[in-house]
């Protein structure tokens, strides 16, 4: 399969490459101690790269899981990768881990502006159930205080 991925935990050593990444493509990315902080806590903190260059991250994502769910706390793909199925590929991982870890729900939250992020979610299923007013908040390019809301959106997960 063409752009196909290998997944592993990332680590401390990733950050660097996850922070770039980061940067490149939300207005709002999380700062390095967030990252730290989730690796220290146990969250399934999952990488993905191509096998013929494994020193090259393609995407990440940062799952809590909880009592019989589990919440998306953060997914990106780098910017060069985007639209080539990685996040799907992504995605499918992340739901195999939901099921091997019993949870009945997986959760996020993501941009309302973020229709790319919102049509790759409702290609799973996820359905929206929810808004939260002015979530986020980070300056635009011009330095104007923007604060935008948050979609609230779930799907169940299929045990096998």
């Amino acid at each position: 399969m063409k752009n196909k991925l290998i997944f592993e935990s990332f680590s401390a050593v990733d950050v660097p490459q996850i922070m770039s990444i980061e940067q490149q493509i939300y207005p709002n990315p999380w700062s390095e101690k967030i990252m730290f902080d989730c690796i220290k806590a146990g969250y399934q903190c999952i990488k993905g790269y191509q096998p013929e260059d494994p020193g090259k991250l393609v995407c990440y994502a940062v799952l809590m899981m909880g009592f019989e769910e589990a919440n998306l706390l953060n997914i990106g793909v780098a910017p060069a990768y985007q639209r080539q199925s990685m996040g799907r590929q992504l995605m499918h991982r992340l739901l195999l881990i939901c099921r091997i870890n019993h949870a009945g729900h997986l959760w996020l939250e993501v941009r309302e502006s973020n229709a790319a992020a919102i049509r790759l979610y409702q290609s799973f299923h996820f359905d929206t159930i929810g808004r939260r007013k002015n979530y986020y908040r980070y300056r635009d390019s011009q330095g104007k205080l923007v604060k935008e809301d948050a979609l609230l959106m779930s799907r169940k997960v299929v045990q096998p």
